[in-house]
């Protein structure tokens, strides 16, 4: 380990330290109190810019709106400077346990994401609970897809088809959309990416009684009860792990952080697709905690991980499989 490196660490103790004292002493951000503030500022919350890096300046990013079963739809449509005709159409669902979050939260991991694969991304501004109970943003997530498949704007359809990336509740999301999209005979998906998913409702991971410092269970059960409505916990579009039929998803790609007690989940699931005869690549990064992709300049595992997402859909363009970049 160079200075640096130690440097980053010392500073994601210290980080840890504070967040678990600012919430012993009830100043923590609970699901109570980000529930409690209008929706619209609850959507304006993103990546603090002292944990990120400057968004790359050629990469074009446009705000558009489509239309849905819900009425107009936001998204946020990232071009980068040059554009690979064969690279997959990628569809972002970000993250925040469902009542948090927008199109702009993981600006830097868009950007840089569609800069490096050469490709188009469209993150998806979803409806949010409680407001909107499941299944209402998954179905804006469905219907932001059947626009990428269909709208003739965007021309013809690449040879890396469309994959989906979804970070920690999008990573659920993006779960599920594999699910629906497979029960509802298209539109097809070609691979999925999930960071730190939680696919099963139920909490039954082992790594969920861990008691990792940061994101806890109990945080996760505050999340889940605001976002399922009258849902059952193992309704296969809430846990993917259920899913009727894993044979009939996409490849994934599956990366999970050490410390987090949805850990497991993302292990147990790319076990469950290999099974099911689903080329699926788990990756887990030692050290780091849920939500890390939210802070590069201090988790350096992101750099990493942020890589083998980018070699993955970058694969999707020349025909090749997540066999190809190994399992």
């Amino acid at each position: 380990m160079n200075a640096t490196q130690g440097l980053k660490g010392r500073r994601l103790r210290l980080l840890f330290f504070v967040s678990a004292w600012i919430v012993r002493l009830g100043f923590g951000p609970s699901a109570a109190k980000i529930t409690g503030t209008p929706v619209e500022a609850r959507k304006a919350n993103k990546a603090a810019g002292w944990t990120t890096y400057p968004l790359p300046r050629d990469v074009a990013m446009v705000y558009d709106r489509i239309e849905s079963r819900s009425g107009p739809l936001l998204i946020k449509k990232y071009q980068p400077p040059q554009l690979n005709r064969d690279a997959p159409r990628v569809l972002f669902l970000h993250g925040g346990g469902w009542i948090l979050g927008g199109v702009d939260t993981l600006d830097h991991l868009c950007a840089k994401l569609s800069r490096s694969v050469q490709c188009r991304i469209v993150s998806v501004d979803y409806r949010l609970a409680p407001e909107t109970p499941f299944p209402g943003g998954l179905e804006d997530c469905y219907d932001a897809l059947q626009w990428l498949a269909s709208d003739a704007s965007l021309g013809p359809m690449p040879a890396g088809g469309i994959a989906v990336v979804g970070e920690s509740a999008g990573a659920n999301l993006a779960a599920a959309l594999c699910v629906l999209a497979a029960r509802r005979g298209g539109p097809a998906i070609r691979h999925q990416t999930l960071i730190y998913p939680c696919v099963d409702a139920t909490l039954s991971s082992p790594s969920m009684n861990d008691g990792p410092p940061g994101f806890r269970k109990k945080d996760i059960q505050q999340l889940i009860g605001l976002y399922r409505g009258a849902a059952a916990l193992t309704d296969p579009l809430l846990s993917p792990l259920f899913a009727e039929n894993h044979a009939q998803l996409p490849p994934a790609l599956i990366i999970t952080a050490d410390l987090d007690p949805a850990r497991d989940d993302g292990e147990r699931y790319a076990q469950c697709l290999n099974a099911a005869g689903v080329p699926a690549r788990y990756l887990n990064y030692s050290g780091m905690p849920h939500g890390f992709f939210f802070m590069p300049r201090i988790c350096k595992a992101e750099a990493e991980a942020h890589a083998e997402i980018s070699a993955t859909l970058a694969a999707l363009a020349g025909g090749r499989s997540c066999h190809d970049l190994g399992q």
